[in-house]
């Protein structure tokens, strides 16, 4: 994973991956660095205080899965937001 600046260009991980923001509720943002499961599952950066925007093929319910599987920390506590619900969102 990179620490990038906000306006930085679409990492080249693929035309057609989804955009997703990781966004963590009432929990440290974990460093993911640490879960190779997690970190292969898409291309990744730091995104605010609390979060990490990326891009991957996989499902949010599957990233859901894996993220609460992988680092112990509960779906409560963790959102997993996706672009193409938000099409008029500044948050993207």
């Amino acid at each position: 994973m990179l620490d990038r600046h906000y306006f930085q260009p679409r990492p080249a991980f693929s035309d057609d991956a989804a955009d997703y923001v990781l966004h963590f509720i009432d929990v440290t943002r974990p460093d993911l660095t640490q879960y190779p499961q997690i970190s292969k599952l898409g291309d990744w950066m730091h995104y605010g205080k609390n979060d990490y925007r990326f891009w991957s093929h996989i499902s949010k319910t599957d990233l859901t899965a894996t993220i609460s599987q992988a680092t112990g920390i509960a779906a409560e506590h963790f959102e997993i937001i996706d672009s193409a619900d938000f099409t008029d969102y500044s948050y993207f």
